[in-house]
């Protein structure tokens, strides 16, 4: 201690400062090793924190991953507001990388025209765009690979996809850890994978199925669901045996996922059988049994009107002149329909239904339900045989009673389901002969009876069959000679997207929308409509008595044979007074309109003072206080001693 006292005041200062500098290196270099992944997360809706979801994905990540950010700097300074959601998936990217235990591997890369990295982003398939006319193209895309060269890309980050984009990662994530194509199993009581009226060739949405995963054809009195099956996809069932109630139920308790289209009227059963003149057969369809024992309500004898959603269509009106009228059984759904907060349904712009059932939850039922689709308010139930036999648009019309609240037309279920068996399997799936009949022969492997779903059961169901029906979403078009199927609606993403996100793990379908980073200045807002009803007035008083006055002017400014003003004296005087007038007027429009941005240039400049100086204030008055203590302290010491 001496030999400090001896160093001096001036040299003890010099050795604090040098070892300062010293320490904040250190703990620099410390906290970027040690506390990469720490973060303080303030925001609202926890934006920079990742979903439980998301870290059950990345824990259970097994192989290498690589993922190649390609965002050029060129975008991020030409447009800030990608700057800033640039830096967003940046970080997120870095948070999985961190996560990860070593298996994610983050490379970005700064594409400049005519290098090496915007050769690779083109190869890629990631979409180059161009600034401006003339300008360069630029890049903000990911593709990531695997160790088998499997490949994900999103070919450019598009900030209306921003509450989505944890969602996205995720899922690219879980293909690449999971390349298998999956495998959906599909118990079609329609045609839809093999219409005799189209030369038996699938429905289109079939079609386009088979682009993302292998649609297997399953048999429609199966007593066990194959363990290889991934998804289950019911299509209007119709006197489905208890034997393939009893494998459908054991399949979900098991923690099968499944997509159930049902149908109180399906115009499609109708039209095949009338195509081939066979009497008009039932065209409700239902899982009875089971959606009673999963706490699902739903009637297959009503259908639901929607007076908002209702297409317009043809009708033979009076003396036999066609007539238009809105057919509340066909519903052209929109935006305003969909659940905007569910992936499945927040993209999807248009979806048409035809004499759609409803779907709710069972009262003393503790399942999630979920409402995707929904009619307006202004929708009524309706007995399905109004419309099964030789419908009359304009008398439903007429009889429209609305029952003043929405009816869910589509619904995702969760939670722990019950079993509709809860006396174990039917005589038939047991191998037992019924009484009177021969037993069949049961080669389907034996497994354990669940009176309860082992985990959180995941299914989808849709309460229409007529959506995936061709003429639902598709129109055919001729173009030099062949047939062009062009889309009407969005029927068939809808239908890909509720598989897509089934086929991911729990951790995946539990992943929602999160919130926006770009947040409205909703008090700004909130100050220039206040302002501008306010002087809004003024000024259209103003603008109305200079109209006025210029007119009035205009009426004095009588002229003879060389053009020049005939005015009198007191012509003249009221002349000038005009002329004051209107100087006056446009001195307070100036004074208006300077008046309705002055309310906010006062908050901007108040949040500006805020943003840059009251922390550094609060230091200093911290600075100040201390000081203060131990100038104190010191004093009282000195009295003491």
């Amino acid at each position: 201690m001496e030999r400090i006292k001896a160093l001096g005041q001036s040299k003890i200062a010099v050795i604090a400062g040098v070892m300062a500098v010293i320490l904040f290196v250190c703990v620099n270099v410390l906290s970027e090793t040690t506390l990469r992944s720490a973060r303080l997360d303030l925001t609202e809706n926890k934006l920079f924190t990742l979903s439980q979801g998301t870290r059950e994905v990345l824990a259970a990540i097994d192989e290498p991953i690589t993922l190649r950010l390609y965002a050029s700097r060129s975008l991020a300074e030409g447009a800030p507001a990608y700057g800033d959601f640039i830096g967003r998936v940046r970080e997120l990217l870095q948070q999985y990388a961190d996560l990860s235990r070593g298996m994610i591997r983050l490379q970005i890369y700064n594409p400049e025209p005519y290098s090496v990295q915007e050769d690779e982003a083109v190869a890629y398939g990631l979409q180059g765009v161009q600034l401006d006319q003339g300008g360069e193209t630029v890049y903000f895309g990911l593709a990531a690979t695997n160790s088998t060269d499997d490949q994900e890309v999103v070919p450019f980050f598009d900030t209306q996809r921003e509450r989505y984009l944890e969602y996205d990662l995720t899922r690219m994530l879980f293909n690449l850890a999971h390349p298998k194509k999956k495998v959906v199993g599909l118990m079609a009581f329609l045609p839809i994978d093999s219409d005799p009226l189209k030369e038996y060739k699938p429905w289109a949405v079939v079609e386009q199925l088979e682009q993302f995963v292998t649609v297997r054809a399953i048999g429609r009195s199966v007593k066990h669901i194959p363990d290889d099956i991934d998804l289950l996809m019911i299509v209007h069932p119709v006197g489905v045996e208890d034997a393939t109630l009893y494998a459908i139920d054991q399949y979900v308790l098991r923690g099968g996922r499944a997509v159930v289209f049902v149908d109180p009227h399906s115009e499609a059963e109708a039209e095949m059988s009338a195509a081939m003149r066979r009497p008009p057969a039932d065209t409700g369809s239902d899982l009875g049994k089971l959606f009673a024992a999963w706490g699902i309500d739903y009637s297959p004898t009503t259908f639901i009107g929607d007076r908002e959603a209702a297409t317009r269509v043809q009708v033979p009106g009076a003396g036999g002149r066609p007539a238009v009228t809105d057919y509340v059984s066909w519903l052209g759904l929109t935006q305003q329909n969909f659940n905007a907060n569910d992936v499945t349904t927040s993209e999807i712009a248009r979806v048409f239904m035809a004499a759609a059932g409803a779907l709710s939850k069972k009262d003393g039922t503790d399942i999630e339900f979920t409402p995707l689709i929904q009619t307006s308010e202004r929708a009524m139930r309706i007995e399905a045989s109004k419309v099964r036999m030789q419908p009359d648009p304009a008398r439903l019309l007429k009889n429209f009673k609305s029952e003043a609240h929405p009816f869910t037309l589509a619904a995702r279920i969760q939670g722990r389901l019950k079993t509709a068996f809860p006396d174990g399997a039917p005589k038939e799936a047991a191998g037992e002969a019924k009484e009177g009949g021969e037993a069949a022969p049961d080669t389907a492997p034996k497994a354990e009876h669940l009176t309860q779903s082992v985990g959180q059961a995941n299914l989808i169901v849709v309460a229409d069959t007529d959506m995936l029906a061709d003429r639902s979403w598709l129109q055919f078009q001729n173009f030099f000679g062949r047939q062009v199927a062009v889309p009407t609606a969005n029927n068939a993403a809808f239908v890909i997207n509720a598989v897509d996100n089934l086929l991911g793990s729990n951790a995946l379908i539990n992943l929602r929308s999160r919130g926006l980073s770009v947040r409205p200045f909703h008090r700004i807002e909130a100050l220039k409509r206040d302002a501008e009803q306010r002087y809004s007035k003024t000024e259209q008083e103003l603008l109305e008595k200079l109209k006025v006055t210029n007119e009035q002017m205009g009426k004095l400014n009588t002229k003879d044979g060389s053009g020049e003003a005939i005015l009198s004296d007191s012509q003249r005087e009221t002349m000038a007074k005009f002329r004051a007038d209107l100087i006056d007027i446009r001195q307070q429009l100036r004074e208006v309109q300077h008046n309705l941005r002055k309310d906010i240039e006062a908050l901007d400049t108040g949040l500006k003072i805020i943003n840059i100086w009251a922390v550094p204030a609060i230091i200093c008055l911290i600075a100040v206080a201390m000081a203060w203590a131990k100038r104190r302290r010191h004093r009282l010491r000195s009295i003491d001693g």
